[in-house]
């Protein structure tokens, strides 16, 4: 199973297919943080950063801006979206209802071959952990890939590209919030025991467990991140207590 992140850009000319190679770089340094929330995309920096025409650029963040991880200034250009506890606080609450109900619809519709890309995904995310933890080079990209993997998995199976595409674009979002403030070389045990009782949970086609299991990991996930992000200066009100509780 594959797991297609970004726009639906089309490759058959060169520069559609250098639109998309630019979309990929740029939006994987602005979920890292390598770009960070709120800069402002100089278009000359970033054609020679990504070694990227004025066309393909213009398409790539055109696409970044429709997937909300850049805005656009009109004449002025384009920044990087901003992050807040109040937006965290949003994100969270929609992979709540949505990732958790994607979850529950696998179970009930996904098939044997749904249970073995779910199995795959997380024997992925055991060799990933280990190797974070042995402190090979790229181990943390490394983890961060395959742990989004494991998560799309849970929902690959309900059967609603619609609903699968929006579970996508939260993650994406999610990911970046913690990439941005979560510092980490190691990872907990316990971490890997949520992992594995939710690829328990759906192998088992136990749905009200799985929907227990997901939404605790979904706000623990959340109020790890927001307590990192109070420690790097982010202050605004909305907590993610307020949109859990």
């Amino acid at each position: 199973m594959q797991y297609e992140w970004g726009p639906n850009i089309n490759l058959e000319t060169e520069t559609n297919t250098l639109a998309a190679q630019a979309y990929h770089k740029i939006r994987n340094d602005i979920i890292s943080g390598v770009l960070e929330p709120g800069s402002k995309l100089q278009s000359e920096r970033l054609k020679k950063q990504y070694s990227v025409g004025s066309s393909p650029l213009r398409e790539a963040l055109t696409q970044l801006a429709a997937n909300g991880l850049v805005t656009s200034e009109g004449q002025k250009g384009f920044r990087v979206v901003d992050v807040s506890l109040k937006e965290l606080g949003d994100i969270t609450k929609l992979r709540l209802h949505l990732e958790v109900h994607g979850f529950k619809e696998s179970i009930a519709n996904g098939d044997v071959e749904w249970e073995v890309a779910v199995t795959g995904a997380y024997r992925r995310l055991v060799h990933a952990i280990e190797e974070l933890q042995s402190g090979k080079s790229g181990s943390t990209r490394s983890w961060e890939d395959i742990h989004r993997g494991f998560h799309l998995s849970l929902v690959q199976g309900c059967g609603s590209p619609w609903l699968i595409s929006f579970c996508h674009r939260l993650y994406e979002h999610f990911e970046r919030y913690r990439r941005i403030f979560v510092e980490y070389t190691q990872i907990s045990p316990k971490i890997l025991e949520e992992h594995e009782a939710l690829h328990q949970a759906a192998i088992n086609r136990d749905a009200d467990q799985a929907e227990k299991l997901l939404r605790e990991h979904i706000i623990l996930a959340a109020r790890l991140t927001e307590k990192d992000a109070r420690k790097h200066g982010i202050q605004d009100a909305d907590a993610i207590t307020s949109v859990v509780d």
